[in-house]
């Protein structure tokens, strides 16, 4: 499954993205390099009647990224970054188009999360960049 996604689809998947400085506390974790967390809002008015609607946050664990970076190379930093941030815009967008997806258990999420790395792997694969290759055979032993 391949998704076209441009700025004016933000209505149906929002979302926004903040590094570690700027996290609560349970936006944290130490489990992975990112994670998005999952809110509700109201929108409308009064007079149109008001929708409960989800909103995605993309929570960068920076210290985690910059470790795992250097364990390779600086040199990664970027693409590293690039596909952390494919990888969770992904999640959004499956999790916009079916909520129940956010709320797996364990063993789905397991397979889910495979799913989003052959994704992001798919996605990734055409740059033919070399430090994109790099790591992209990095993330392969994840079930890609």
């Amino acid at each position: 499954m391949y998704f076209r996604v441009d700025l004016k689809d933000y209505e149906r998947f929002p979302y926004d993205l903040k590094t570690l400085i700027h996290l609560k506390r349970e936006e944290k974790t130490a489990r992975a390099l990112a994670q998005v967390c999952k809110y509700e809002y109201q929108k409308g008015s009064r007079f149109q009647g008001v929708k409960r609607k989800s909103f995605y946050r993309i929570c960068l664990q920076d210290d985690k990224i910059l470790e795992s970076a250097q364990v390779e190379k600086s040199a990664l930093l970027k693409p590293l970054l690039l596909y952390v941030v494919a990888h969770e815009l992904i999640h959004v967008i499956r999790f916009s188009l079916d909520p129940g997806k956010f709320h797996l258990s364990p063993q789905d999420k397991k397979v889910e999360e495979k799913n989003v790395h052959r994704l992001t792997y798919e996605l990734l694969r055409p740059m033919e960049d070399p430090k994109i290759e790099m790591l992209l055979e990095r993330y392969r032993p994840l079930g890609i």
